[in-house]
């Protein structure tokens, strides 16, 4: 199945636009709420990325950053500025197809049999949903796969220019399973509905509605206040969306608006688990980050990454 995916006709690997827009956005999340089954957050680390006898048991948590890493520019960018610092850095990734998978097998295993009748008969033609649906996930595992073999080719050219960061940079977590959170997403669905944006806007709302469900339900050290009560994560999450990014804007407006009803959501940790992702670039713009990361960052890894 995975392989056929992969020979549908280079019109619709190239013309379809696939999962985009508020529409992609809001069907996204509906056919998250609509699966009942029932999932924890699930993610597993390859064990060439461990660093022979590094233990990090007497690491202080309050140095520890959580980063949503796929190799490009600006993940990059940061996930160095932060090893620069000293700090312990976790890299996290979103298998998203593998995800989507898991999640639409049936269907998937359904079109990918209509599509292979219609192949095997010339005189019926493949339903366009079918192609555009199996374009869709094709497109997404590509991107995962390139994603992929890009991080793992930065993460031995990072540790080959700069060896101190070794013991810092701990294994990427290859997520592959994020927890149901109807009430998390449903909030979500409902801010991205009340902004009613153009549709074009929305390219991408996905992965951040992912990304922030999955930071609800991982376990941050936090400081304590007198009256024994969570105050402040000690532990800072971080994605790379700088200010040309046209998903920063409507994610600030998600926010404010999730902030506006705040007061009706209770003090649960699901209604303020949007608020533990930070966005360290939303105000910088990409040709000053170019600027900074020459500035800072070895030429052997620039140049991988502009390459």
């Amino acid at each position: 199945m995975d392989d056929i995916i992969f020979r549908i006709s280079r019109h619709y690997l190239t013309g379809v636009v696939g999962l985009l827009g508020l529409g992609a956005a809001t069907w996204a999340i509906r056919r998250y709420l609509s699966n009942v089954a029932y999932a924890t957050n699930t993610y597993y680390t390859s064990p060439d990325e461990l660093v022979p006898g590094s233990s990090l048991a007497s690491l202080s948590a309050s140095r520890k950053i959580y980063i949503f890493w796929n190799g490009d520019f600006n993940s990059t960018y940061l996930l160095l500025d932060y090893l620069q610092q000293d700090y312990i850095v976790q890299p996290m990734y979103i298998e998203r197809y593998t995800i989507r998978k898991a999640l639409e097998n049936d269907q998937l295993t359904q079109y990918t049999r209509e599509y292979n009748q219609s192949r095997a008969s010339e005189s019926k033609a493949c339903n366009t949903n079918v192609l555009e649906y199996l374009a869709a996930v094709a497109k997404m595992k590509r991107q995962q796969a390139s994603e992929t073999s890009q991080m793992t080719t930065l993460r031995r050219v990072i540790t080959n220019q700069y060896p101190e960061f070794r013991s810092n940079l701990l294994p990427t977590r290859y997520i592959t399973v994020i927890e149901k959170d109807l009430a998390h997403s449903q909030r979500i669905y409902d801010a991205i509905r009340e902004l009613n944006l153009p549709t074009i806007e929305y390219s991408g709302i996905e992965m951040f509605e992912q990304a922030s469900r999955y930071v609800a339900h991982l376990p941050l050290a936090s400081s304590i206040n007198d009256d024994n009560e969570s105050i402040i994560s000690k532990e800072k999450v971080v994605m790379g969306y700088s200010q040309d990014s046209h998903l920063t804007k409507i994610i600030k407006k998600i926010e404010n608006k999730l902030q506006q009803s705040k007061s009706g959501l209770g003090s649960s940790h699901i209604s303020s688990a949007i608020y533990k992702i930070d966005f360290p670039l939303a105000n910088i713009p990409s040709n000053t980050i170019k600027y900074l990361a020459s500035e800072k960052i070895n030429k052997e890894v620039i140049r991988f990454l502009n390459s």
